[in-house]
């Protein structure tokens, strides 16, 4: 079974792309999650982990998720093989999204709801 759940920050603005030919939506961001432990001098070490999202998802990725937002992925781990210029193997591995929930808003475009308070008054039959 290849399941990931991951909570972190975007470190930067989502990029989307469309496969040419098909026209499929990919996005690709990276997320930033803290370790759950701190060393010695009392500072945490920081994973950057890349994600890619296709299709709807990535089109949403792209339309409400901006650097800084705090981020629930679901998915699975992928890892790709390529050869560099020189000849030389390598892996590449990343997260590819099925679920991206946004956790945090962004209080620019999503303002506050408003408050309210709470009337005290026998007159009101309710």
């Amino acid at each position: 079974m290849n399941c990931v759940t991951l909570i972190g920050r975007l470190t930067r603005d989502p990029e989307l792309r469309y496969i040419p030919g098909s026209g499929t939506a990919v996005t690709s961001f990276t997320i930033a999650i803290d370790r759950d432990y701190l060393k010695k001098d009392g500072t945490k070490d920081t994973d950057f982990i890349f994600i890619e999202a296709i299709g709807k998802t990535a089109e949403y990725i792209a339309s409400y998720i901006t650097k800084g937002r705090l981020v629930s992925i679901q998915g699975s781990i992928r890892v790709d093989n390529y050869e560099d210029q020189s000849g030389e193997k390598k892996h590449f591995t990343k997260v590819s999204a099925k679920i991206v929930k946004s956790l945090s808003s962004n209080k620019k475009t999503n303002p506050e709801p408003p408050s309210f308070q709470a009337i005290d008054d026998p007159d009101i039959p309710f």
